[in-house]
This record gives structure tokens, C-alpha cells and sequence, in this order.
């Protein structure tokens, strides 16, 4: 692990390399702070318990289904693969009922043709050219002439003799009088459309299965929560993070439910990452994957434009260089008067 002369020495090492040392000088000494980086996943099994009353109609084969006593004590393995959710469907010992049901076969009567198969319908309808309401001016399609000629009332058409009453120019010449229904062809009876003339539909209560099957079903679900850790997530640069990650030296490890923190953790490490393996509610397994690093920020009294971010890699520390925030700032102050400028040229030149 690096210390503070390993740091300063790291960056009079670089400046030197930058070929910069005749210019800015070689620093003596730095304000150096240490920033812990740690990143990593934890994955958790939670498990939740549940049981309800199932119901299924008609034959239900649930002898491969385990049975249980006691939901809260049936034991379940740990789910070898923390990151897949799994399900155990049980059923609680002697709650399976099956009963037939008292329509025996599944069927029942028909309710709107009451069995027969099909219903009463009007042999005769109103034709589509009078629409009902003329078809023959004197009898109305009765066959008794109950009118003369009414005042007032002129066909809507060119009129035929009405076959019911044999009324001149009096009918619809569409229908005389008189059209067959086209749905029971003048029979009088059509097929129950609920039934398709069987008389009979599916019974209701069982679903046209004949039996019910009733039982107790208890359920155990293992599901992944995965929580991803970054330490800090703020306060250092994104060049300094991604090249922390890209050539950094960083301590790893690998811990189960059942694991202890490493030994040669530092104090300050333990600290990050102790809170995130505090067990959660319904949690029977853990598996945490993490790294970390430290990081070090240096600055130097004659450098103010700078800031020198070193850490370890598997040779040598690695220095980063990179403006200070006043730095930062005057660069934009003067990207800003540049746009300006050349935005007020422009507006002269239009």
C-alpha cells in the first residue's frame, strides 16, 4: 500500500519523465489526500413463504408435488445460483379434497330454450322494401280488410295485389303482404344459439367437468437481489476512476453469507463495506464480489494549476495529471470569451 513518500515520489517521477522538471521544478512537498475506492456487486437470496387455497376443476394429478405440515418449517437447500429465482409448489399433507359434482356428467339444462333445443320464433317478419309498416294498405297483412282507402295516405311505391286480402294496387309489391321469416323458414322454431339444439350447456359450477379438486397449496420462492456498490460516488474525477480501473493494482475479494471479512482489510475499508452486509429481510443467502483501492490526491504548493492523482498498479505507482479546479474554471472563461467574439464578428459581418 502506498504512503505519503511513496506518492510524492511517484509525482517528482513524472514531472521528470513530462520533461517539465526545468520548468516547474521538482516538488518538496504536497497536501495529500487519500480517497478509498471500492466497487462490487452483492447478490442476495430473499425468500418469501406463502400458502393459499387452490381449486380445480375436473382430475388433477399432485402426487409429484411435496407435501408439507408446517410451512415455516419445511426445509428448503440453499439455491446453488444466487442469481436465478427458483420456486417450490407444495401441498399441505391431507388438505386434498375431490368431490363429483350433482350434474354428474358436466352438463346441465339450457337455460334459455329450458332444455328443448330450440325457441319459439315468428314465422313471418317485416320485409326489408315496407319495413312492416305498408304492406298492404287495406289489411295490414292480417287478411281482413280493416281500411278502405285512408285519407291522406299515398304508396311509398308502385303498388301489387295483396295475396291476403286481394286488395288492387294495395301491397308492397316486395312481399304482398306477407314475408317468410329466412331464420326458421316459416316453421315457427329456430336452434338455441346457447345450445346448438343439444339441449344441454356445460355446467357452470364445475366448468363442464363433472368434479372438483380442492387442496391447500403452500409456496416457496427464492428470488435475487442484487445491490451494486461504488464508493465514493463523488469527490473524485471520472478520468481518475476509469483509469484506477483500467491499470490499477486493487485488492479483491469474495465472501458468502458464511464469510468473515478479510484479515489485512484496512480499518478504513472494513468501515465501507461492513453496512452492506447487514442481512436483509427474508434473506437465507449472500454472496458479495467486491474491490478496492486506495487512491491519492496530490497537490503541490508550486503547482496550483494541477492535480496529480496517484495509485498502485502491479509495477510502479501511476500518476495522473490533471487540472486544478481553478484551472478548469479559467480554461472555460476563456472558451467562453472565444465563442463570444466570434459570435459578435459574426453579427458585424451580417
Amino acid at each position: 500500500m502506498l504512503d505519503e513518500k511513496d506518492v510524492l515520489e511517484a509525482v517528482r517521477r513524472r514531472i521528470e519523465e513530462r520533461g517539465e522538471a526545468s520548468k516547474l521544478g521538482l516538488p518538496d512537498t504536497a497536501e495529500i489526500t487519500w480517497h478509498s475506492l471500492l466497487e462490487g456487486e452483492i447478490v442476495r437470496s430473499i425468500e418469501t413463504r406463502t400458502q393459499e387455497e387452490r381449486k380445480h376443476y375436473g382430475p388433477i394429478d399432485l402426487s409429484d408435488r411435496p407435501e408439507y405440515d408446517t410451512l415455516d418449517r419445511y426445509h428448503v437447500a440453499v439455491p446453488k445460483d444466487l442469481t436465478t429465482t427458483q420456486t417450490i409448489t407444495l401441498v399441505r399433507r391431507g388438505s386434498v379434497t375431490e368431490r363429483s359434482c350433482d350434474c354428474s356428467n358436466g352438463k346441465t339444462a339450457c337455460p334459455r330454450c329450458q332444455g328443448r333445443g330450440d325457441l319459439p320464433c315468428d314465422p313471418l317478419t317485416a320485409c326489408a322494401a315496407c319495413r312492416g309498416t305498408d304492406s298492404c294498405l287495406r289489411c295490414e297483412g292480417t287478411g281482413n280488410r280493416i281500411r278502405n282507402n285512408p285519407d291522406g295516405q299515398q304508396p311509398l311505391d308502385d303498388r301489387a295485389t295483396c295475396r291476403q286480402c286481394g286488395a288492387l294496387d294495395a301491397a308492397c309489391p316486395a312481399c304482398r303482404g306477407r314475408t317468410t321469416c329466412s331464420t326458421c323458414d316459416g316453421q315457427g322454431v329456430r336452434d338455441c344459439p346457447d345450445c346448438h339444439r343439444t339441449g344441454t350447456v356445460p355446467h357452470q359450477r364445475c366448468k363442464g367437468t363433472g368434479r372438483t379438486v380442492t387442496w391447500i397449496e403452500g409456496t416457496i420462492r427464492h428470488k435475487p437481489l442484487v445491490e451494486k456498490i461504488k464508493h465514493p460516488k463523488a469527490g473524485v474525477p471520472y478520468l481518475a476512476w476509469e483509469g484506477a480501473r483500467e491499470s490499477g493494482h486493487w485488492d479483491r475479494a469474495h465472501l458468502t453469507h458464511q464469510d468473515t471479512l478479510p484479515m489485512d482489510l484496512t480499518h478504513g475499508f472494513r468501515k465501507l463495506v461492513q453496512p452492506h452486509l447487514t442481512p436483509c429481510k427474508g434473506e437465507i443467502a449472500r454472496q458479495a464480489t467486491f474491490k478496492y483501492l486506495q487512491l491519492a490526491r496530490a497537490e503541490a504548493p508550486n503547482h496550483p494549476h494541477r492535480v496529480y492523482y496517484v495509485f498502485p498498479t502491479a509495477s510502479s505507482p501511476r500518476v495522473l495529471v490533471l487540472p486544478s479546479q481553478r484551472r478548469t474554471w479559467q480554461i472555460a472563461g476563456a472558451t467562453l470569451c472565444v465563442v463570444l467574439v466570434l459570435l459578435l464578428l459574426l453579427w458585424l459581418m451580417s
